[in-house]
């Protein structure tokens, strides 16, 4: 009989733990999952140099440039804006990214192109939306290569 009452209560007791246990599994939250973020860009060289040529002020090797993680991407089919001479494009950034840049040639055509700053702006936690504008500026720097600049012009975040 002792028996009995003893597998009786570790009965009701082993119950109440799994019962316990599985409501503690179903009211634990889930972790968050990282968002997906929309880069929405528009990209203007201010100057141009194509080898003395200066009639297309378009952008050329346009990449777009994340941290956390770091990454580099070619941007794969702008879309020309010819009132302005400037390229727009969306892109979807990878998961956890926390700042982006772009980055672009407004001189190509020489020896020695060189990429300079990208003009990285942060994306605030919630973010889904980052719609930003960056301009570029190319100049030589002495012995001969050109650098081209970008900076951020204007960013808002939704």
């Amino acid at each position: 009989m002792f028996a009995a009452k003893s597998a009786r209560r570790a009965l009701t007791l082993g119950s109440a733990l799994v019962t316990t246990g599985m409501l503690s599994l179903v009211a634990t939250p889930a972790p968050a999952t990282a968002s997906t973020v929309v880069l929405r860009a528009t990209v203007d060289c201010f100057n141009v140099n194509y080898s003395g040529d200066t009639s297309d002020w378009y952008p050329s090797s346009l990449s777009v440039f994340t941290s956390s993680p770091p990454t580099s991407t070619a941007v794969s089919s702008p879309v020309a804006n010819p009132a302005g001479h400037t390229f727009t494009f969306t892109q979807t950034l990878p998961s956890g990214a926390t700042s982006v840049g772009v980055s672009a040639l407004c001189s190509g055509g020489h020896q020695y192109d060189l990429y300079g700053s990208n003009g990285s702006v942060s994306i605030p936690a919630g973010t889904t939306t980052v719609t930003a504008t960056w301009g570029c500026t190319t100049g030589p720097v002495y012995p001969g290569p050109w650098v081209t600049n970008c900076s951020a012009q204007s960013v808002s975040y939704s």
